[in-house]
């Protein structure tokens, strides 16, 4: 699926190619990166966060529930995250994207930009919270 979708681009940005050239639009040159489907690279089960310089993490769900690979008792009884709009106890471990995660659109697409923007702003204000601290 991932290289079809690489490859819609790539013919996606041959039509612009096409048009600039039959326009003559004066416009800079792009350089299009060699896309490559990701599989290739080993794959990661385990990651100190620390050392990796990594302080926030959004867990976004997608279609299927899976928490394998948070290390943290943030499930409840049922398996649902305990969070309060996508915020944990643990810091810097959100989650967004999942039904009624704040209201009844959080788990559609239409819906995630109001999580995902109160988000935004719980980590800016952390952000600045940590600044702050350390002056």
């Amino acid at each position: 699926m991932l290289a079809k979708v690489d490859q819609f681009e790539l013919d996606a940005l041959k039509m612009v190619d096409a048009f600039i050239a039959r326009t003559s639009l004066a416009v800079p040159p792009e350089a299009v990166p060699h896309l490559r489907d990701g599989y290739g690279q080993e794959q990661i089960d385990s990651l100190d966060l620390a050392v990796a310089g990594i302080t926030v993490v959004i867990w976004a769900t997608g279609y299927n529930f899976d928490f394998s690979l948070v290390k943290l008792p943030v499930t409840d009884g049922d398996g649902y995250p305990i969070q309060k709009r996508g915020v944990t106890e643990f810091d810097g471990l959100y989650f967004l994207g999942m039904p009624w995660l704040h209201s009844r659109k959080s788990g559609i697409l239409y819906g995630v930009g109001d999580d995902a923007a109160y988000l935004a702003a719980h980590i800016a204000l952390r952000s600045a919270k940590e600044i702050e601290v350390a002056a």
